[in-house]
């Protein structure tokens, strides 16, 4: 760790017990960082910026994210009346998200992609930054995620050619809406292809992210290999987001029992290996976060098992319990840190 690091770190209190790879306690809770703890300290300076974040941070994320949601909001209306608008989403908006989609602290992420207000607008962001998450998470290239994450912004935008009365309608669809609002991707393709300088790989996302691994998506019920590995990515963080958000027709559900049922979904739906790999990191990030066993007791998360993330490591007090092993399960996951 250099001696810039050095300086940004010293002296500041840890937020929350440091864990290493094995769930090894490294530093108590309340520890005051100093030069020699620094220097012994053998974990990426992610972790060191996850246990000292303060308050001024969490305001600070927050008060950024709803802005990109409202300039989003802004060029999306613009766009209906000139549609060559789009391409300032690339120069305007995408630096911002990609500063968004650093972020490793599962309640403060969460708390500003499922923002109650502007769904429609919010979710292009929610979903730009989990799907630039999780190609990083596959290890893909910086011009990949780059690429994924522009994706991510664009996947909608055929919506601006959706009646809004059918996008914000509380009850039940119509038969015929429900066609209208499967046409949004044809029409997403097609604003971006006429319109924008956008690549055919950036439409393949706004035209496939509804399609499904077994021929069951729209609007051409592609089959897996026929679905571009991109739009496959969104289409995972477009399911998550859609699930825990609340909508104007329902409440979001629990972030755990979304990542439960995504995992069941993995075979026919969604593509399974990618699936995983955002439940095992997803679950990750929910270190230091608090959770409801099968018994009401609420304990903290210590360490996820890369074999089975929904029976990890918890403590309870100062006993831990190994959830692999134990006829406790964990009922719930709370965004909220220990």
């Amino acid at each position: 760790m250099n001696r810039e690091l050095y300086k940004r770190y010293m002296n500041q209190e840890i937020k929350r017990d440091l864990l290493d790879s094995d769930g090894i306690l490294l530093l108590k809770k309340g520890s005051i960082l100093t030069e020699s703890m620094l220097s012994k300290l053998n974990v990426g300076i992610d972790r060191i910026e996850y246990v000292t974040q303060s308050s001024e941070t969490r305001q600070g994320y927050n008060r950024l994210l709803t802005g990109t949601v409202k300039e989003v909001r802004e060029i999306f209306r613009k766009v209906k009346s000139n549609k060559k608008e789009i391409n300032r989403i690339e120069l305007t908006i995408l630096p911002t998200v990609e500063e968004l989609a650093q972020e490793q602290r599962l309640s403060l992420l969460l708390e500003g992609i499922l923002g109650k207000d502007d769904y429609t607008y919010r979710h292009n962001i929610g979903v730009a930054i989990l799907s630039s998450m999780l190609a990083r998470w596959l290890h893909f290239s910086e011009s990949d995620i780059q690429l994924v994450t522009l994706g991510g912004l664009l996947h909608d935008i055929g919506k601006i050619q959706v009646d809004d009365y059918i996008l914000t309608k509380p009850g039940r669809l119509t038969k015929e809406e429900y066609e209208a609002i499967q046409q949004h991707p044809s029409y997403g393709y097609q604003i971006l292809k006429e319109h924008s300088t956008y690549s055919e790989v950036i439409r393949l996302m706004a035209l496939e992210h509804h399609e499904r691994e077994d021929g069951s998506g729209y609007p051409h019920q592609k089959m897996a290999d026929d679905i571009h590995p991109f739009s496959k990515i969104i289409a995972v963080a477009d399911v998550f987001h859609a699930m825990t958000s609340d909508r104007v027709y329902r409440r979001g559900h629990a972030l755990y029992d979304v990542l439960k049922q995504m995992k069941e979904d993995a075979f026919g739906k969604l593509e399974p290996s990618y699936v995983y790999t955002f439940i095992q990191k997803l679950m990750e990030l929910s270190i230091g976060n608090q959770a409801i066993l099968s018994n009401g007791q609420i304990v903290e998360v210590v360490f996820i098992y890369p074999d089975e993330p929904f029976n990890p490591l918890v403590r309870c007090n100062e006993q831990l319990i190994d959830l692999r092993s134990s006829e406790l399960k964990m009922k719930q996951l709370l965004t909220v840190e220990g």
